[in-house]
Formats: structure tokens, C-alpha cells, sequence
């Protein structure tokens, strides 16, 4: 393997997140924003233990929901929770219908409504994740207190990284995230064919100063994540934050991209502080 491959490999997981240890995203692709019809199947969830606030957990691209078992079940000893998988992931039904922010967002308002849940929620996104939770924190802001995310996607990372690179080492990125995905199962690619146009949306929905957000960041350097794009993505997760003191980011060196898989503990724990501080 080359040395630039290594570097495209590595750079995927940073970007967007998408199946635990080898999983990955892009955007190039723009598709339809045809909206989703409302489908009567259930997705497929797991649902554990009792108690308010319900948490629901959100997963990076093309990421199952087993990912969350540890976090999940630690949590459901205090808490109603729930995880699910997405439309062509895992055991939940497939569409031939694009994975747009609207239809995505859709999906997760039919599995609150279809599991009869109520609210109070607390939104737990991890990469991906983090653009569905607060777009759905955006349009439904009376059921959310709070968001809770984890190594989340941010709007222009991938664009201020490419600014460091010639034009062509950042055309030779693109086309290997697009040659990657293609070999992913279907319900990935979909998911991964819409990230452009999601991040481009995402632009304009800031972070929520009305209720608490906690983010839980990474930096651990690997051939992509060097000290100059460690910066890039700390200048970002900053500017998210601005002066709003409802926004809290922790950050670690101890884990990659995939913090509630190396680090489940600090996980379980920031994530039980964080529901205490709601009461």
C-alpha cells in the first residue's frame, strides 16, 4: 500500500465515521432530495430499561447499532434507551429512496413515534450521527434537553483540510472515498452519496444555545491527523462553540475516532454527569 493510500485510509474514519473499526465516509455525489414517503415497518431498535430522560443513541455512517451495547446497557440501568439501525444498515429494511437529512431525520421521528416515546429525549450522536441529532433537535426543540455528542462530523472540516493540500492530492482523496464506498454494502453507499449535501445544510443550523451540549472530541495523531489538522479541527469545534457556556467540549488523546468503543468508561461516565445535570 502507498503511503498516500495509508494517509486516504486513515483520513475516512476522521472525516465522518462510519463502521466501527473499518468504517469510513465522503462527499461528492449529489442525489435527488426526493423526500421519503412514510413506510409503515419499524426499524429495527433495541430498547433497554425504564426511567426519564429517554437517551437515544444516533451512530456515525453505515455504523450498526451493537456499537452502542456497552454505553447502552450501562445506561438503561437508570434511563430508558434506545439504539436503532438506520434504513440498509444493519437488520433494518432497505429503500431505494436517498439518505437526505429531511428523510433521515424523518426516520428517526417515525421510530420515536412508532416506540410511543414522549419526551423528555436526550440526542447521543456519534459523527454522522451528530448532523441528524441536531437537525432533528432543530425541527422538534420542544421533545430535546439536551444533545450529547460524540467525535461528531463538523461542517468544513474536510474543506479547510483540503485548502492545505494541491488540488490534486485533494481530487485523488475524493476519488478513493468514492471508490471505498462502492465496495461498502448499499445502505452505506446511500448514506455516504448525501454527505455532501448534508454538511452543506448543516451550515446553517448552529448549535442549540438553549440547551445543554456536551461534545466529546478526539485527537489522537495518526498519518492523517497531524498536529496541523489536530488544529484545524480544534479551530472548528471552538467556533461551534463560541461564547455560549450551555457548551461543554471534552477532549481526548487516549482514542481515535470511535471514543465509546475505546474508551467506554469516560463515555459512561460524562454521559451519566451530563443526565444528572439535567435534573
Amino acid at each position: 500500500m502507498t503511503k498516500l493510500a495509508l494517509h486516504l485510509l486513515l483520513f475516512l474514519p476522521l472525516l465522518l465515521g462510519s463502521r466501527s473499526d473499518n468504517r469510513a465516509s465522503n462527499p461528492s455525489f449529489l442525489t435527488s432530495a426526493k423526500p421519503e414517503q412514510k413506510e409503515t415497518a419499524a426499524l429495527h431498535c433495541v430498547i433497554k430499561g425504564s426511567g426519564s430522560p429517554t437517551v437515544i443513541f444516533e451512530s456515525g455512517l453505515g455504523t450498526p447499532l451493537y456499537n452502542w451495547n456497552q454505553v447502552q446497557t450501562a445506561l438503561s440501568e437508570h434511563y430508558q434507551t434506545l439504539s436503532y439501525d438506520r434504513r440498509g444498515i444493519g437488520q433494518s429494511p432497505s429503500t431505494d429512496l436517498p439518505r437526505t437529512l429531511e428523510n433521515l431525520v424523518n426516520d428517526l421521528d417515525l421510530l420515536i413515534k412508532q416506540n410511543k416515546i414522549e419526551g423528555p429525549i436526550v440526542l447521543v450522536g456519534h459523527s454522522l450521527g451528530g448532523y441528524i441529532v441536531r437537525k432533528y433537535q432543530e425541527q422538534f426543540p420542544a421533545q430535546v434537553v439536551g444533545l450529547f455528542l460524540i467525535d461528531p462530523s463538523i461542517e468544513k472540516l474536510y474543506e479547510e483540510v483540503f485548502k492545505q493540500m494541491s488540488p490534486q492530492a485533494a481530487d485523488s482523496m475524493r476519488t478513493a472515498w468514492d471508490a471505498n464506498f462502492k465496495n461498502q454494502a448499499m445502505g452505506v453507499y446511500q448514506e455516504w452519496q448525501e454527505v455532501y449535501t448534508i454538511e452543506q445544510q448543516m451550515r446553517s443550523c448552529p448549535l442549540p444555545a438553549d440547551i445543554p451540549v456536551t461534545i466529546l472530541a478526539s485527537y489522537k495523531e495518526n498519518a492523517f491527523l497531524t498536529k496541523k489538522n489536530a488544529q484545524i479541527k480544534a479551530e472548528l469545534f471552538a467556533d461551534w462553540k463560541g461564547d455560549k457556556t450551555n457548551v461543554e467540549i471534552l477532549n481526548t488523546t487516549n482514542s481515535g475516532h470511535y471514543i465509546h468503543l475505546a474508551e467506554p468508561d469516560w463515555v459512561i461516565t460524562e454521559l451519566e454527569a451530563f443526565l444528572k445535570n439535567l435534573k
